[in-house]
């Protein structure tokens, strides 16, 4: 009786502080991608190059690859989490709101920079989050996390790109920081149960985790969609937008056509795990749709055009990274999931920092069309690795116990 009163009272008391982390988590989001659907027109309207915008938008993913690992293994060090998370909202905030205030390329390439270290802290939140429920609990919980990291996206680009087309550009970039603040002050009531590590990471469990060949695998083909949909949908696909005459609010709508299809994704890719897909032919299927969504912006002589291809490449993308995320630690061991996780989304930021890079440099050398027709080519080549890479038809279709 006393044990059912205890886990009542543990529940209740579990609530309160899981819908705090959801709002925070919300803004958190939100100050981050408030300006995103007009940023790469806003920063050609200053007269920054195609080649220096695809910098600034691979920056964000180089932060990422050098720090989520090392934010995972130093939070596992020192057992805490609270502190991580309070920073990485201050560094979006800090990152969202400076950007109003300078128009320089190298200064906004810093704070571009600063906007991936406040991203690479999005490992430490799902752990805080995980550890208010019981262990039983943490892994379903996750996907409330993950519609409140949707909810944030999806609600930025909408109401950033509405805010733009009605007072500016630059508009957003103050929306976006005052969403950053409310979550800065917010999570400075988060709470947090020290966790008590026996024994703490070592690098030579990192090396054994990094050797996992399934891993890899789900690794390398989650990079070249990454590098796809940052390339595409959160750089250059605005600015080939705007080339057709779309406005600010016509932007804001073509980023929320690719964020709406990835909400579908996982609860579909749920339903085909448990029959046992052929992993490797829905993986090349999404490889597929997204060389077809990046072929058709390519050649566009409308604004529909592109509406119809941001859809299609948001299944493609939602679809690809919901199977991999929910692969990647198949075959890892439960006591280093975390650590995997970790190593599963800094390989992935290789594709955030490359993608916008090699197409603004294919942009400024060929021309916005002709970059579309190489970005394809990144689809390609995930196409091509999924099918020698993935040669087992049947993927199993639960964890390792």
């Amino acid at each position: 009786m006393m044990n059912s009163l205890s886990q009542s009272g543990n529940a209740v008391q579990k609530k309160p502080r899981a819908n705090l982390f959801f709002i925070i988590t919300v803004l958190y989001w939100f100050g981050g991608y408030s300006y995103t659907p007009t940023f790469s027109p806003y920063l050609r309207s200053i007269g920054i190059g195609y080649a220096m915008i695809g910098i600034i938008g691979g920056v964000y993913g180089l932060s990422q690859l050098l720090l989520r690992v090392p934010l995972g293994l130093w939070s596992d060090r020192i057992g805490k989490r609270k502190v991580f998370v309070v920073c990485g909202v201050l560094f979006g905030a800090v990152s969202t709101f400076c950007m109003f205030f300078t128009t320089n390329p190298y200064i906004i390439l810093v704070l571009r920079f600063m906007g991936g270290i406040a991203a690479s802290a999005w490992v430490i939140f799902t752990v805080l989050f995980s550890s208010y429920f019981d262990k039983a609990q943490a892994a379903s919980r996750i996907s409330y996390l993950q519609m409140a990291n949707t909810l944030g996206i999806m609600s930025a680009r909408l109401l950033g790109s509405f805010v733009d087309n009605v007072f500016g550009y630059r508009a957003s970039f103050v929306l976006g920081g005052v969403a950053s603040l409310i979550a800065l002050v917010l999570s400075l009531f988060l709470t947090e149960s020290v966790p008590e590590v026996k024994e703490r990471p070592a690098i030579r469990e990192l090396i054994g985790v990094v050797r996992d060949k399934n891993l890899l695998i789900m690794s390398i083909l989650a990079i070249f969609s990454q590098m796809l949909l940052f390339a595409t949908t959160n750089t250059f696909t605005s600015e080939a937008a705007s080339q057709l005459g779309a406005d600010s609010a016509q932007l804001g709508l073509i980023t929320t056509l690719a964020s709406v299809p990835p909400i579908f994704c996982a609860g579909i890719c749920g339903k085909l795990f448990a029959k046992k897909v052929n992993l490797r032919l829905l993986l090349a299927a999404c490889f597929v749709v997204e060389t077809i969504g990046a072929l058709m912006i390519a050649g566009a002589s409308n604004v529909i055009v592109i509406y119809i291809a941001s859809i299609l490449m948001g299944f493609g993308f939602g679809t690809c990274i919901a199977t991999t995320l929910s692969y990647c630690t198949l075959t890892v061991d439960e006591d280093k999931r975390s650590m995997a996780m970790g190593i599963f989304q800094a390989s992935y930021s290789i594709g955030l920092f490359a993608g916008p890079v090699l197409l603004g440099a294919f942009a400024d050398g060929f021309g916005i069309s002709v970059a579309f027709i190489a970005a394809s080519g990144m689809s390609i080549i995930g196409l091509i690795l999924t099918l020698i890479l993935l040669r087992n038809k049947k993927a199993e279709s639960s964890v390792k116990n």
